[in-house]
């Protein structure tokens, strides 16, 4: 979302703008997939907007029919903000996003290093994209990775920030269903103890169609505990807990491992910046606040600060 809004905000002032994603898809954790006959989002589940911003972004997606209410509370959450959710799920809003963007998916950046007054970027395939300005958007770790080797000409705050910045790991469990679940209205619940933070039903969402589809996510205790034992082992641990909720065994299921899924360092600014050794941002939603609307702003504020000049 971050790097999607920054390519959009600039492209329509007049930037010649490349995207590169080492994903085959579009989104990131913005992210949807199949197991069986239904359809999960399995990060992101849904986006409210706190922003006057993000909330005249929404209401533009809302009417080209991009996205969609989905409900406003949920009995655990007291908060009177309306839940969205994106039709045909989070990564089809990312694949509208990225219409009429240069978009070079399955394309890995192994490394980076300034070139003149500018960049080159170098991906694992051997292709090198030369850019005069350059935006970082992936998980802070990763990013601190990439810009190791030039650590020292970066401005001084840039690597002590991004070492800073933590995430939590998350399972997500995703569990196809041959009839209907029993995760009450809207489809969204919270347990209030064990080793699940909450199950959404992709059917009742609107997301999928037919039988249940639930996706299940860990806490994040659980997931780090966890993160290394074997796949079968941490579904059955999963699939019991949400019993109460299923209605009946699972009929397939799929195990996502999300390493960087939810950051919990707060008092950061929107995005991160050094005039040195050539323009660079970084952004995402460890900036802007661990939502989709988090990386909307942290992208925008990016893409401002290129905008006019630095």
């Amino acid at each position: 979302m971050a790097g999607l809004t920054a390519g959009r905000t600039l492209q329509a002032r007049g930037w010649e703008v490349t995207l590169l994603d080492k994903g085959r898809g579009f989104g990131g954790r913005m992210a949807t997939r199949s197991v069986g006959s239904g359809q999960f989002d399995y990060g992101a589940q849904f986006f409210t907007a706190r922003d006057v911003r993000f909330g005249e972004a929404i209401r533009r997606w809302e009417s080209a029919g991009w996205v969609a209410p989905w409900f406003t509370q949920d009995g655990f959450e007291h908060e009177a903000h309306t839940r969205y959710r994106a039709e045909g799920g989070m990564s089809a809003l990312a694949g509208h996003l990225a219409e009429g963007l240069d978009v070079r998916r399955a394309s890995r950046v192994g490394s980076v290093e300034p070139s003149g007054a500018g960049w080159n970027v170098m991906a694992d395939s051997g292709e090198v994209f030369r850019a005069g300005v350059l935006l970082l958007t992936p998980p802070a770790p990763q990013t601190a990775e990439l810009l190791a080797g030039i650590a020292t000409r970066l401005q001084p705050d840039v690597i002590p920030v991004l070492n800073s910045i933590v995430f939590d790991p998350c399972y997500a469990l995703l569990a196809a269903l041959d009839g209907p679940g029993k995760v009450p209205f809207p489809g969204y619940i919270r347990p209030t103890s064990g080793p699940i933070e909450w199950i959404a039903d992709n059917s009742a969402k609107g997301v999928s169609r037919g039988n249940a589809a639930l996706t299940i996510h860990a806490r994040a205790d659980f997931s780090d505990r966890y993160f290394d034992s074997p796949r079968d082992e941490v579904a059955a641990v999963l699939l019991e807990a949400a019993a109460p909720w299923m209605g009946g065994p699972a009929t397939e299921w799929h195990l996502h491992r999300w390493k960087y899924s939810k950051p919990t360092t707060g008092d950061l600014p929107l995005c991160l910046f050094s005039r040195e050794p050539a323009p660079l941002a970084i952004a995402g939603d460890a900036f802007g606040g661990s939502r989709v609307e988090g990386a909307f702003l942290s992208g925008l504020a990016a893409a401002g600060i290129f905008a006019e000049g630095f």
